[in-house]
């Protein structure tokens, strides 16, 4: 409780106010030096069994979950159907290990920390042997990433947004799991953050000889692993979790601060992952306004726009009903906008209708 000074001669209020940044930082200061409860430091024990018939039937569950998760993605991915991806999400138990890491780094406890890791890893092997196998037996012949359905393509070019939700849904895990009346919460953030079907995507793209597409999938994992084990760390930290002893504080500051560089390493790819896409996006607004200005009697039915070394090329199709300008006018208007170098493929479809009547 705050004290009140009240002037005696007025009876005006004279006690300090305490502004928001300082009730934040009140509160930052009580929440880092609280005890968690013995049910919360339950609930992070009881992420992962740690006696051998438990555990075994623990990691039985897992596998069996893991391959329907995945095999349930895999099947969606490959449909195009983002409801079936969402449903594979619910299913997927890669959160919980992934969460009992951050919670060992945080307690520091080796013993549970390598076990998790060796949960996710066993995961990890299980989700891409599965998505691979599903592509092998429904995936057909994919020789493009342009042949890929749109489910697929969303998890091979990971950006810097993905790193925002895994940050956001690690925080929310690790202020989630300790406490049991929020637990029902916790379904929510599996949906939020993808763990499972880029694993699979990963499967189904080495399958179909995409080798690229397939790394920028783990990519995405990786961002996710990353980013949801030092965001949920951060936050058990601040809810009162930490080793009791010096030494287990200094191995807490340095495993926080390894799975920092972590994510800073893994976001340099994205950072370049997510200029390219604003670069694509740019090119493309340049070739639609190019368009309109060039002819606004036609219509565009199919663009892809890519930048390369500054240099933007352009693969066009486009529908009008009379002879169109040349080309090389809207080739200057298009570098014009863009503000580079363009090479255009153009075609020209003419929209004519017949109607006709046989008796």
């Amino acid at each position: 409780m705050i004290d009140r000074d009240i002037d005696q001669a007025d009876g005006r209020d004279t006690s300090p106010q305490i502004t928001p940044v300082g009730s934040v930082l009140r509160w930052i200061r009580t929440t880092w030096s609280r005890d968690p409860s013995a049910d919360e430091h339950a609930a992070l024990d009881e992420l992962i069994p740690q006696d051998g018939p438990e555990f075994a039937e623990y990691a039985v569950r897992f596998s069996f979950l893991i391959v329907l998760s995945a095999s349930i993605a895999g099947f969606g991915l490959l449909a195009d159907s983002a409801g079936v991806v969402i449903g594979a999400m619910l299913v997927a138990p890669l959160m919980t290990p992934i969460t009992a890491v951050a919670g060992a780094i945080v307690t520091a406890r080796n013993a549970r920390l390598w076990r998790a890791f060796a949960v996710v890893a066993w995961g990890i092997v299980l989700a891409v042997a599965t998505g691979w196998l599903v592509s092998l037996i429904a995936g057909g012949s994919v020789t493009d990433v342009s042949e890929l359905p749109n489910e697929v393509r969303a998890r091979t070019f990971p950006g810097l947004l993905d790193l925002g939700i895994a940050v956001s849904a690690g925080a929310a895990a690790g202020y989630i799991l300790p406490r049991r009346s929020t637990i029902g919460a916790l379904p929510g953030v599996g949906i939020a953050v993808a763990l499972v079907p880029p694993l699979t995507t990963v499967g189904i793209c080495y399958e179909l000889g995409l080798p690229t597409e397939a790394w920028n999938a783990f990519l995405l994992f990786l961002t996710n692993f990353a980013a949801i084990v030092f965001a949920a760390s951060i936050a058990l930290a601040l809810t009162g979790f930490r080793p009791s002893q010096f030494s287990g504080k200094r191995a807490l500051g340095v495993r926080i601060a390894i799975t920092l560089v972590v994510v800073t390493i893994v976001a340099i790819p994205l950072t370049l992952h997510t200029m390219t896409t604003l670069e694509d996006a740019r090119l493309r607004r340049a070739v639609v306004d190019s368009v309109e200005a060039w002819d606004d009697n036609v219509s565009i039915l199919e663009l892809e726009a890519d930048v390369a070394d500054d240099r933007g090329t352009v693969e066009l199709l486009v529908v009008g009903s009379g002879d169109p300008r040349p080309a090389w006018i809207l080739a200057e208007s298009i570098r014009d906008r863009f503000d580079g170098p363009v090479d255009l493929r153009l075609r020209y479809q003419r929209d004519e209708v017949f109607t006709v009547s046989a008796r």
